[in-house]
């Protein structure tokens, strides 16, 4: 099998070492805001500079190069030199967009149920987190709910954003009941920062044993310097510290995940699909190679709010620059624009493009029986391969079949409708998540109960503040 080797670059190795190099001058000379003296003290003890009243960590370049050194050594995360195949997690959002309608509303509990059904007919999405934050939920337990209901009806059950402590407190005892890690997305607020809830839920799940992520996600002219090199250095530094913060509650290292961005001058949003996300992934990848980390940058992603042109070729090209780069992460799918909300449809079209895209990096084999010569030889000049047993026999192989994107001529399209892609995968959607309200839990019912009695409590906590 032969994988499409991965050697593109847009840095130099003296690049590389100005970016390094700026990350750790920014580290022993700035520092980050760790609001909580517990972890302060934790750096403190690996040499670290603690100003308790700031609550700012300073990390001296020895120290960081001492702990860059051991993380390379150490990390089961290790780069590769491939393209690397793709899967489509989900970022939980705040809203439900509707393509046809070209409307948007808060998100409701229903829909992450509807969600539920959807992600189990679609291969290249690996776990159902929730589509959106539930208005109709009480905030501080948004987290439980949808997360309970999810291990309930999901046969590839997956998570969403931890929101608020409260919430944290009662994810950690459902995952206890299943038998599960506790898992954090522990995020800076860039510049260097975090907040103090985000530093307290980090060190309360790894006291439990919980494994901890990060995402640092600096904005070009926002909260990065606006040039490229300048969001990358701070992007840098931002991931090794937040690697070396997990490290010291955790033991373990996370990847080099780097989800900056750059924003767009005109609107001054944050911009998914500019083509610096394409030089990004370049960039993000050969900083991975030089910290000898695994990784990905958030790529894949479209500034379109609908499926259009636009959409397309900002997905399937950063993407792309992101992978042959040897990343094995982009941005998370189904997602309508800059987080402008969620789509069923849109997650439809994005396991689609990423199953094309799979099929690609999966590259094809070469041998005497795939080759053929003796049938070549014996149609001949002139000859047709179609009735042939060989084409029979390998054309599952070797040809992708989309059921989504359309393949007809122009007259077989108009003969069926001339739909376009948002109406291909509206009406796969709605043959896909029939009864989805009626679903029937995958858990054992004294499991069912017991995560019940667990959002029943969740929810009197709440009851009784207010």
């Amino acid at each position: 099998m032969k994988q499409i080797k991965s050697s593109i670059e847009v840095l130099s190795q003296a690049e590389l070492m100005l970016i390094h190099n700026a990350a750790l001058k920014t580290l022993s000379r700035v520092g980050m805001k760790v609001p909580n003296d517990e972890v302060l003290d934790m750096c403190a003890a690996e040499g670290c500079e603690i100003d308790k009243e700031k609550q700012v960590v300073k990390f001296p370049v020895p120290v960081m190069e001492q702990f860059i050194d051991a993380m390379r050594a150490s990390s089961e995360h290790k780069p590769q030199d491939h393209a690397q195949k793709l899967g489509g997690w989900i970022s939980t959002q705040v809203s439900l967009v509707d393509y046809g309608a070209k409307t948007r509303r808060y998100g409701l509990r229903d829909d992450n149920f509807k969600n539920i059904k959807l992600v189990e007919s679609l291969k290249n999405i690996p776990a159902c987190n929730a589509a959106v934050v539930p208005s109709d939920v009480p905030y501080d337990i948004a987290d439980v709910v949808s997360i309970a209901d999810i291990q309930k009806y999901s046969t590839k059950p997956g998570g969403t954003y931890i929101l608020t402590p409260t919430g944290a407190k009662y994810v950690s005892q459902v995952n206890k009941v299943l038998g599960l890690k506790d898992g954090y997305l522990f995020e800076t607020i860039s510049p260097l920062s975090f907040k103090k809830d985000t530093v307290d839920m980090a060190l309360a799940f790894a006291k439990n044993g919980g494994g901890l992520g990060i995402a640092p996600m600096a904005m070009s002219s926002a909260t990065a310097p606006v040039t490229i090199s300048g969001t990358l250095a701070i992007e840098t530094a931002e991931v090794l510290g937040s690697c070396f913060l997990v490290r010291m509650m955790t033991g373990n290292y996370p990847g080099f995940a780097a989800s900056c961005h750059s924003v767009d001058p005109r609107s001054m949003l944050c911009s998914f699909g500019s083509p610096n996300q394409a030089l990004f992934g370049v960039a993000v990848s050969q900083l991975c190679k030089f910290y000898g980390l695994q990784g990905g940058t958030n790529t894949g992603l479209t500034d379109a709010l609908v499926p259009d042109f636009q959409g397309g070729l900002e997905k399937g090209l950063t993407a792309a620059f992101n992978s042959l780069g040897g990343l094995n992460s982009i941005g998370c799918q189904g997602i309508v624009g800059a987080d402008q909300g969620f789509s069923f449809e849109q997650l439809v079209i994005d396991n689609e493009w990423i199953d094309y895209y799979n099929y690609i990096v999966s590259g094809f084999e070469v041998t005497e029986e795939l080759i053929g010569y003796d049938m070549i030889e014996a149609v001949g000049i002139g000859g047709n391969f179609l009735g042939e047993e060989h084409t029979v026999e390998h054309m599952r192989d070797s040809y992708w079949i989309s059921n989504i994107f359309n393949r007809d001529d122009w007259s077989n399209w108009v003969a069926k409708g001339a739909k376009d892609i948002y109406d291909v995968a509206h009406a796969y959607v709605e043959k896909a998540t029939e009864g989805y309200q009626n679903m029937e839990p995958v858990l054992a019912p004294s499991l069912c109960e017991e995560l019940d009695r667990i959002v029943a409590e969740a929810y009197c906590e709440v009851e009784s503040k207010e």
